[in-house]
């Protein structure tokens, strides 16, 4: 029996994957706008400087968290660009954008891949998916960033062992429901600022997420400084 044409194309297609993820550090685009291999119902912008307006932006080193106008630090960035995201607090009446943010794409993890390694700076409100599945989130290590603004750069992994070698989905959904600059009626009484999430530098690891127990020793020794001041910066 001799198939189709379009069903062969389909069979080749589920055969091959969905192939490489793309652009796990943001660096791609001469404009971006928009964030090639992501997939988000927001909008994206670049360098935004008004804070939360329901979207994300690219940003660069010279960028520095508005959002904080008696001190607006600095925000990390590996290579040219991180992505900062301002999510939405309620669904947007016109547009019906969704509250929240959800950045994702689907693809090929790695055969030998044990975790997902991505910097994070932020609140810590925010869940990471892969293949529909919810994945704890680890704190793993602070690196120094070489900027005297920037004291570290927090890493952090979720376990991806279980679709080593799969086709699934990765999904990052961020949350922030707070006051923010400019909020329509005034600050809401009782509610805290609204902070934004930055994320850069994500890749693939056969490092297991969460260490042996034989090795949890070496990295308390190593990097329990590092722990206590993440800690500190979560809720």
């Amino acid at each position: 029996m001799k198939l189709p044409r379009t069903a062969l194309l389909l069979l080749a297609a589920w055969n091959c994957g969905a192939g490489e993820f793309r652009n796990l550090g943001f660096e791609d685009g001469e404009r971006p706008f928009f964030l090639p291999g992501w997939t988000t119902v927001q909008p994206v912008g670049l360098n935004v400087t008004r804070p939360f307006e329901d979207s994300s932006s690219i940003l660069d080193s010279s960028y520095r968290n508005t959002t904080q106008p008696a001190s607006p630090a600095k925000v990390p960035v590996v290579g040219t660009y991180s992505l900062g995201i301002w999510p939405s607090a309620q669904p947007d009446s016109i547009s019906g954008i969704p509250p929240g943010f959800t950045l994702k794409q689907t693809g090929d993890i790695p055969a030998e891949a044990q975790s997902l390694r991505f910097l994070y700076a932020g609140p810590g409100d925010f869940k990471v998916y892969v293949g529909g599945s919810e994945r704890l989130v680890h704190f793993t290590q602070s690196l120094p960033s070489g900027d005297p603004e920037i004291p570290s750069l927090d890493y952090f992994v979720v376990d991806v062992g279980l679709f080593a070698g799969q086709t699934a989905e990765l999904r990052f959904e961020f949350f922030s429901f707070g006051n923010y600059p400019g909020q329509d009626g005034g600050p809401i009484p009782g509610r805290p600022d609204a902070k934004f999430h930055v994320l850069d530098d994500l890749s693939f690891s056969p490092l297991p997420a969460v260490p042996e127990p034989a090795t949890w020793v070496l990295a308390v020794v190593g990097g329990v400084a590092g722990l206590v001041g993440c800690r500190r910066r979560w809720p």
